[in-house]
Formats: C-alpha cells, structure tokens, sequence
C-alpha cells in the first residue's frame, strides 16, 4: 500500500485543478509583502556577502537550481518536500522523514534547510534518503524557480516557518501545505497575534497543522481562526530520541577516556555566551572538593575555537574531539575540560552524562530539546529561560524530574545537590524518562497525516483507505 512516485505527480496535478486561483486581494497583499521583503533583503546585502555564516547556500536561496537538482528534475516531481530551518528542527523531523521513506520507498523526497549547520547535518544524515538545499529567499522569482523545478506534491513546514510568499506560490499552484511539530513560543504569539489580519490567511492556506500540544494548538487558533485545521500529534523530537547501541556507548566512552566508576560526568550541552564560563567558574571553586568530568559543547561551530580559548584562560587543558582526544589518565580530572566540537554529536554524548545542563537556558534564548538527556535518564538543570520549551519544563518540574535554577550563580547549590546524592540524580532522571516514554508517539500521527492528506486529493487511489 505504498505511495510511488508516479501516485505523488497524480496527486499533484489533480490539487492543481482543484484549488484554481489565489483572489486578487491576496495578490495586492502578496506584492506589497514581496516589495518590503525584498528591500529589507538589498538593505541586508552587505552583510549576506561579507558574512561566511550569513552567505551559506545564498545562490540556491536567490533561485539559482544546482546541476544535481536539474538533472534529476523529472524524476523528482511529485515529490515531497520537508522544510527544517536549523539543526534543532531537522532532528525533530528526521524521525518522520526516515518512517515515510521506510513505509514508502518509491516516494520522492527533497529537504531544505536555511542555515549552515542545519544543511551540514541533513546532508549527512539524508545521504541515502532524499536531496538536500538552502530553502528559497521568500521572493517571488526565488519561490517560483524552486516550486518549477521539484513541483512538488505537498510541503511539510517544521514547527514555525510562516513564508507569505512561498505559501502564496503554493497554493496558487495546488500544492499541498502541512505544518509538522508545530509550535510558536509565547513571545511570537504575541507578535503573530497583533498581525493576525495579515498572519491569519496564511495559516489558513494550509491543508493542516499538525501540533505538539493543546496549547500550542490554542495559539495557532488565536491567529488563524477556527476554521484552521489542527492536529494535535505530540512532538516529533521525542520520538527521534532513541538511544544508540551498547557497542557504540562504550566506543564513544573508550574514546573520551570516561571509565566505569570514576567522577561522575556533567555534560553542558547547546551552550551560549556566558554558560561555558558559569561552569568553568564552578570547576574552578568546587572540582577539587568533588571532581566531575566537564564536557562542554556549544551550540554554535563559530564559537568552538573561542570556547576553547575559554577553557585555557580559565586553566584548564582541553581535550577536543575533533582532534579525537580524551581525558587525560595522568592529570586531574579537575584540571581538564573536554570540548565537543562538532554539530550532531550531542545526543550520544548525553549517554556519559550522570547530570545534563541544556543551555539558552542561563542565556536569553529560550530554551533547547530538554528531553533529550532522559532518554538515557539523566536529570537535567536549566536556567530560568525556556520559553521555547515552557510546556515541556513544566510537565517535568511537576513530576519532579527537571532543576531549574535563577542564575549562573544558583548552579553551585543545584549542581553540588545532585553531585553529592546519587539516589536523588538517579531518581529525577528516572522520573523524566517515564515522561519521555509516555510522550512518544508523534511520529505515527503525523505520518497518517500526511498520507490522509495526501489520499484526500486523490480519492481514486487506494491510500484513501489511510483515512
């Protein structure tokens, strides 16, 4: 009961007939949102060139197909085109990207991303699974020329990505739009909801959006009404959090030098600015009297070098895994700081963690995949700052399982708690892992929701038995 690609062009060239043209009032809308888009992107200039993060994948983003899409263009329609801006949001979607490849092998399926770092990942991991490039600049000749060369069957937007102008090309084409683990933070609900009259439309352009939760679903209602279709799926990242095998733990704890029955280990994972140096402060006040292991792994690539910096201004030696180096067995372990230097690596490495810090948590950004470390059962601290992940936080502060704490300066007691009481580090974890287990599932959902979509539009075939 698979989907092959010859289904996907069939269901896209009968959404074409169906959704006819976008009214008039939305093209004077777009054109004013084209024209304002693309004089913020001249005044940005400047810096998209001179810029190396900025510049990443620019002439794919201006509409400019690379040979490898061109030649594969015929092959390619139909297809299905998942979006992830960065890292975060393709590890939250790959679970579902590998599950509809597995249950339909003939489908054709495209990924883009919008930073480096998100790219890097995706190419890795897609290798085998789909094509991979910069998603368009939101730009009429941009979107136009992407839309031409894949025409796609149905797009499936990660979390919040709300493009007025690819949306627009897209349903003046009759392609398919879905929103996957979506959620917008309480801070861009206010700012979406002030402009709901011009917010508003463009959720309603899609054919669903799939949420992680009730509230999140409450939210996307307030702007777009309740004529919008909802569905709630739960949230994709848990279902990808599944730990990696015996054999490939012991590798990596071979690897960084971490044995069994030695300090324990904390592990301080996507950190910003000022985190790093939080818990170098505390290694150098408090690893003499209780030594841990420090792995330290920013969130960025441009900030290894300096966070390496950091750790020797701080004196400590560091050990980095680019150079696949581990603790040293002849220095102290409080003298020592390991840093991860590479991007996709963080998950497996919270398996040598016996406490996990998440960082944008002390700095100002709102929060990162919380969960992962309890996949393992690791209980986790974080700063005061999670608004990306407010109702995830919650759910494990009222179970008991997640340390929250005020400041970098309210790591000491928090830390120091868990250092010294085993039972308790044990039991926290313990009690986020059954959160995490009871969470799970979100992948069967949204893959029955794209097939259901799907289905709907080609009502002949037999995938509308999915419904």
């Amino acid at each position: 009961m698979g989907i092959s690609s010859s289904d996907l062009k069939k269901v896209s060239r009968k959404v074409s007939k169906r959704h006819g043209s976008v009214s008039g009032g939305a093209t004077a809308v777009t054109f004013s949102y084209y024209f304002c888009f693309a004089l913020l992107l001249l005044l940005a200039l400047p810096l998209l060139l001179f810029k190396k993060k900025a510049r990443a994948g620019f002439s794919e983003k201006l509409g400019i197909i690379p040979g490898r899409i061109k030649s594969k263009q015929r092959q390619l329609a139909g297809c299905l085109w998942f979006h992830a801006v960065s890292v975060g949001e393709f590890n939250a979607v790959f679970p579902l990207i590998k599950a509809f490849k597995k249950e339909h092998p003939a489908a054709e399926l495209v990924v883009s991303t919008t930073t480096g770092t998100g790219q890097a990942l995706a190419r890795e991991k897609c290798r085998d699974l789909a094509e991979v490039f910069y998603f368009p600049y939101d730009l009429p000749f941009s979107n136009k020329a992407w839309l031409d060369a894949l025409s796609p069957s149905l797009v499936a937007i990660t979390e919040t990505e709300i493009w007025p102008g690819f949306t627009y090309e897209c349903k003046k084409r009759g392609i398919m739009l879905t929103v996957v683990n979506g959620r917008i933070s309480p801070r861009s609900f206010k700012g979406y909801k002030r402009f709901s009259a011009f917010f508003g439309p463009v959720l309603r352009r899609f054919d669903n959006i799939g949420v992680q939760s009730l509230e999140e679903a409450e939210r996307y209602r307030a702007i777009a009404g309740q004529e919008a279709k909802i569905t709630v799926l739960g949230n994709l990242k848990f279902d990808g959090l599944t730990p990696p095998s015996e054999e490939t733990r012991a590798a990596l704890r071979a690897l960084v030098n971490i044995g069994a029955g030695t300090a324990p280990v904390v592990v301080a994972g996507s950190t910003h600015e000022g985190e790093e140096a939080a818990f170098l402060s505390y290694l150098t006040e408090h690893g003499k009297k209780r030594e841990f292991h420090l792995i330290l792994v920013p969130r960025h690539p441009e900030r290894f070098q300096h966070v390496a910096r950091l750790i020797e201004e701080a004196g400590f030696v560091v050990r980095r895994y680019s150079k696949q180096e581990g603790f040293l067995p002849d220095l102290a372990v409080s003298k020592q700081v390991y840093l991860l230097d590479a991007i996709g690596k963080l998950f497996d490495f919270y398996s040598l963690a016996d406490i996990a810090f998440v960082g944008g948590t002390l700095a100002p950004i709102g929060g990162h995949n919380i969960m992962e470390p309890y996949a393992y059962g690791v209980p986790v601290v974080v700063g005061p700052h999670i608004e990306k992940t407010r109702d995830v936080a919650q759910a494990l502060s009222q179970a008991g399982a997640l340390t929250m704490v005020s400041s970098g300066e309210a790591l000491t007691p928090a830390l120091s708690l868990l250092l010294s009481d085993e039972s308790e580090r044990l039991s926290r974890g313990e009690r986020g892992r059954g959160i995490l287990i009871a969470s799970q599932g979100a992948v069967g959902k949204a893959m029955h929701m794209l097939e259901a979509t799907l289905s709907k539009n080609n009502p002949s075939h037999e995938l509308s038995g999915l419904n």
